[in-house]
């Protein structure tokens, strides 16, 4: 391998690594919301729907996997069940 082949790969390397750190987790989401609005659950509600109307510019995924560690939330959601989701 000569050393452009090597520094390219370095490189990518390093890229890859800065990205896999960067990413946000549901963690970051719980830190950076104030959880105090109680939400209490009708028929046909989706944890997707509930977390694309707190945030539409986020990954729903993120916002389920906060939502569902706040509220300890294991599967599913029920009708009248009371969650805790951020302010709006």
């Amino acid at each position: 391998m000569n050393k452009l082949t090597i520094c390219a790969v370095l490189m990518a390397v390093l890229v890859l690594t800065a990205a896999i750190l960067a990413q946000t987790g549901p963690d970051d989401i719980i830190d950076s919301y104030s959880w105090n609005e109680v939400y209490v659950v009708k028929r046909g509600d989706t944890l997707w729907e509930i977390a694309e109307e707190i945030n539409s510019d986020l990954d729903p995924r993120l916002i389920v996997a906060a939502i569902k560690k706040v509220n300890e939330i294991e599967t599913m959601i029920r009708v009248n069940q009371k969650i805790v989701i951020p302010e709006k």
